[in-house]
């Protein structure tokens, strides 16, 4: 039944690394797939689109990882129960966690999207079975324990922190040795027990181990020892995540919490589980049957696996619920521990259960809420800005899933977000900016136009505070743009975003004026270029300045206007016009003698009559001068006049 409601469940509506993983799976072969952070996940979306192709499947990777994770997360639930019905010994104190683990929302929403957290979690809950096992550690057991954490690690490298949890075991299991009456040799004793626990960690290193040295040193090809660590710990040296405890972290802690649980409602919630987990008198009859082998040792491993996992994602990313399902397994067997000290079925494992049910109902909804694609804000953007624009066209965003929604649902594959090009520039901002510009000066170039968001002129103060940006440095570098940049008309609930005008709209308008930007011309064979209110460069020899690409019908244009000036020897100019098929020779040009001096004159050059003036023009080509002898030449703007003028 689980497994059912997962399935028709389904979300269309997907996270940023759900969408990372679909488009890697389709486009990349596996040999590419291996991310450091969840080394598995990539290799197994690969295996799982190439199996379901096999049996017929025609789709893409979405729907195969989405049924392997729904498949994961009904399982996990149902080892979950099955665990805690053996620890505790009672129906009523396993049913409660394992309902509030289906319909909590962290669980219940990455069971039915593309993410690697519930795979992660189903072998989290293998290992809280075999933890919490009666009896004595054996080696197939710690074997057993090796394999299931080394699973959790290759799904989410933070798992390593389980760790901490098996060592708490493993010392309570050598105080309990030490206690332990034998016959036999007490070295040799010593030396079974610490056989049987080095058989964990060399199972576990070797499940992770192996895997990893093949990423590193068969695929990737690292030879040195810092770039398999640069590899290894690139999120951790980002800077993006990681903070010292705050008010602010606080907040954000209680607010993801509360969202792990539930969406909306989940602080509430949380606040009756406290009321029910506080520690009260033990009933008379409450139920003892609670295996005795190693109970011992279970609520210490239980509560350093919280502190542990609790401690590192508070630092890392307290809001994130995604973070927190590793949580929820020991959280949920110390609450059925708890229950255990009421009468079956009496009032508290009632109202527990009551608690996971209200969570199933609220979750149900926001579940269906979060994963319907009419109703998915980003994707509507998408489709606008895909309407509104061409291929070609250049779309300028700051983060977040239009990165990848552009590419994967409207095949908008000409973007570029501030968060990726700083990422690039390893947090340079200097070369992020030269990305972006240069990006803008491309598109131009093309003859296409640049679509703007407004939160990337204007970034979120978390996305300025994550790289330690200013406004002032971000205005800085979309100066040049500014007095171009018109609003983009868009539904009003929509975010907005501006445009820059095409080399075909600004032909048809005022022309191209150099105060801050080329507008997409290029300069060949030139030196010391610089825009300082105009376009100033040495010119070396056969100087050119290229338009970018047109589609002008030359009926509708009489001349061309140069505001320039040359302090060259050489005196001669030319204007050369392309033709449909791009070809510029001397059949189709105009010529002209330039003013000495350096003053700034204005040259009208009639293109009426003149040969090769007609059909599609597709570019013009400015030569300044013949030939440079190291003067200057200061060109300040260039403009079609329209015929009948």
């Amino acid at each position: 039944s689980v497994l059912v409601l997962y399935l028709a469940t389904l979300t269309q509506v997907h996270t940023f690394d759900a969408l990372s993983y679909v488009t890697s799976v389709e486009r990349k072969p596996w040999t590419e797939l291996l991310h450091p952070h969840h080394l598995a996940y990539g290799p197994l979306g690969s295996i799982a689109l190439a199996v379901g192709q096999a049996l017929g499947y025609t789709g893409g990777a979405a729907l195969p990882l989405q049924i392997i994770n729904a498949t994961a997360g009904a399982l996990g639930a149902a080892l979950l129960y099955s665990t805690v019905r053996r620890v505790t010994g009672r129906t009523d104190a396993a049913l409660a966690p394992a309902v509030l683990l289906v319909g909590s929302y962290a669980f219940w929403y990455y069971a039915v999207e593309i993410e690697v957290y519930t795979l992660a979690a189903l072998f989290l809950i293998i290992c809280l079975d075999l933890i919490t096992r009666p009896g004595a550690w054996t080696t197939r057991r710690l074997m057993a324990l090796g394999l299931a954490h080394g699973g959790a690690t290759l799904f989410h490298q933070t798992n390593v922190l389980l760790c901490v949890p098996v060592l708490v075991c493993a010392a309570l299991d050598a105080t309990a040795h030490r206690q332990r009456p034998t016959t036999d040799d007490r070295g040799a004793s010593w030396g079974r027990w610490m056989g049987r626990w080095l058989a964990y960690a060399l199972v576990y290193a070797l499940t992770v181990g192996l895997p990893y040295l093949y990423a590193m040193v068969v695929v990737s090809g690292f030879r040195s020892v810092d770039a398999a660590m640069a590899w290894l710990t690139e999120y951790a040296r980002t800077g993006w995540w990681g903070a010292p405890v705050s008010r602010e972290r606080l907040a954000d802690l209680g607010q993801g919490l509360a969202d792990t649980l539930a969406q909306p409602g989940g602080a509430l919630l949380w606040l009756v589980l406290g009321a029910i987990a506080l520690p009260l008198r033990r009933s008379p009859t409450a139920n003892r049957r609670l295996p005795t082998a190693n109970h011992r040792s279970l609520v210490p491993a239980l509560l350093a696996w919280l502190l542990t996992y609790g401690a590192f994602f508070t630092w890392w990313e307290p809001d994130n619920v995604e973070f927190w399902i590793a949580s929820l397994p020991p959280f949920l067997l110390l609450l059925a521990l708890r229950l255990t000290d009421e009468r079956p079925w009496s009032w508290r494992p009632l109202v527990t259960a009551g608690i996971a049910g209200a969570a199933l109902v609220t979750n149900y909804g926001a579940i269906e809420r979060r994963g319907d694609a009419a109703t998915d804000l980003q994707r509507v953007v998408a489709r606008e800005l895909a309407s509104r624009s061409t291929p070609a066209d250049l779309l300028i965003v700051p983060d977040g899933l239009l990165e990848l929604y552009l590419p994967y649902y409207e095949g908008h594959e000409n973007f570029v977000s501030l968060n990726q090009a700083i990422f690039d520039a390893r947090s340079d901002w200097t070369a992020a900016c030269a990305t972006v510009q240069g990006r803008i000066d491309t598109a131009l170039h093309a003859g296409a136009t640049v679509l703007v968001a407004e939160e990337a002129l204007r970034p979120p103060a978390e996305l300025l505070r994550r790289h330690r940006l200013e406004q002032r440095t971000v205005d800085a570098c979309f100066a040049p743009y500014h007095a171009a940049l018109a609003p983009l008309e868009l539904p009003p609930e929509l975010p907005g975003y501006h445009r820059l005008p095409s080399a075909d709209e600004l032909a048809q308008g005022e022309g191209w004026s150099f105060e801050t930007s080329h507008w997409g011309w290029r300069a060949a064979n030139v030196s010391g270029e610089r825009l300082d209110g105009e376009w100033s460069f040495r010119p070396g020899a056969d100087p050119a300045l290229l338009s970018p690409l047109l589609a002008l019908d030359a009926s509708r244009y009489q001349a061309v206007e140069v505001r320039m000036a040359s302090t060259a020897g050489a005196r001669d100019a030319q204007l050369f016009f392309a033709d449909a098929d791009g070809s510029i020779d001397e059949l189709r040009s105009a010529r002209w003698t330039l003013a000495p001096g350096p003053e700034m004159t204005i040259y009208t050059i009639e293109l009426r009559g003149a040969p090769g003036w007609e059909g599609i023009v597709t570019r013009l080509r400015l030569d300044p001068v013949g030939v440079g002898d190291g003067g200057e030449v200061r060109v300040e703007s260039i403009r079609l006049v329209p015929s009948g003028r």
